[in-house]
């Protein structure tokens, strides 16, 4: 791509169509909601007599919300023990925590039998799966001729700057191959998935969340700012690791909505 021309100060301070400009940047242009994943699934006919493997499941939260709306049964599985205690619990408190059962494992050697499951749910973890090989081909594995891998994950892009990354990256356990959307889709044909949907989010729901009044990314660029300004007296206040972690995550959302990252669905069929 050629080098734009520089805009001279003439250019920079004539007079512009004003009113134009603030009917452009204050229009909505629509973005869709959360819940575009569950929409996903829902073209999908996830239904009552469905096994769905919630893989890195944290609390169990995805779990439950695909319990509620589809009256599927899921087994949540998670690698860390502090996150299945937590699901644990909350199944134990749920009206619906009989639908949901809790595995401890690893994407890259599920607690499942060969063809167990008729669709895989995977919500923003697979960045931090060490063997992209290795768990896609256990996802494979575990999953019924026909059945689906359904993916929500973030990418990088080109405007995420080199130190940017590296910083990013070291601070959230983000494994650097796996923000490769192209990477990402070369080892998931590789491990036998056909490439049925491939949905780029964007920015797309946190537009949205700030034109709710959720304001999520808006406090999270507060947080980076705070973070930033005070961060002798914060990393000091927090300790080292919570303070990256917490401006990791701030980050993360305000890279999201200007482009560094981009949020991605994708579906994927077993052959």
């Amino acid at each position: 791509m050629a080098e734009a021309q520089a805009i001279t100060i003439d250019e920079m301070y004539s007079l512009r169509n004003v009113d134009a400009v603030d009917r452009a940047l204050n229009r909505s242009y629509h973005p869709r909601r959360s819940g575009l994943m569950f929409a996903v699934l829902d073209d999908l006919d996830v239904g009552p007599d469905d096994l769905v493997l919630d893989i890195g499941g944290r609390e169990a939260s995805h779990s439950f919300a695909l319990v509620q709306m589809f009256g599927c049964r899921v087994v949540s599985v998670d690698p860390l023990e502090s996150n299945n205690d937590r699901a644990r619990a909350a199944v134990a408190e749920h009206p619906l925590g009989s639908r949901v059962s809790i595995r401890p494992g690893v994407m890259e050697d599920i607690p499942a039998a060969d063809g167990e499951f008729d669709l895989v749910f995977s919500h923003d973890m697979f960045f931090q799966v060490l063997d992209a090989d290795r768990a896609l081909a256990d996802a494979h594995r575990v999953l019924k001729p026909g059945g689906r891998l359904v993916l929500y994950q973030t990418f990088a892009t080109d405007r995420l700057e080199p130190r940017e990354r590296a910083q990013l990256f070291t601070d959230l356990a983000v494994v650097p191959e796996r923000m490769s959307p192209d990477d990402f889709e070369k080892r998931a044909q590789a491990a036998g998935f056909h490439i049925e949907l491939t949905d780029v989010v964007g920015s797309e729901l946190r537009e949205a969340f700030e034109e709710d009044g959720i304001n999520l990314t808006s406090r999270q660029l507060l947080y980076a700012a705070r973070l930033l300004r005070k961060s002798e007296q914060l990393r000091a206040e927090l300790g080292d690791i919570d303070y990256r972690v917490e401006l990791g995550n701030a980050l993360w959302g305000v890279y999201q909505m200007i482009g560094k990252l981009e949020p991605r669905i994708y579906v994927l069929r077993r052959s």
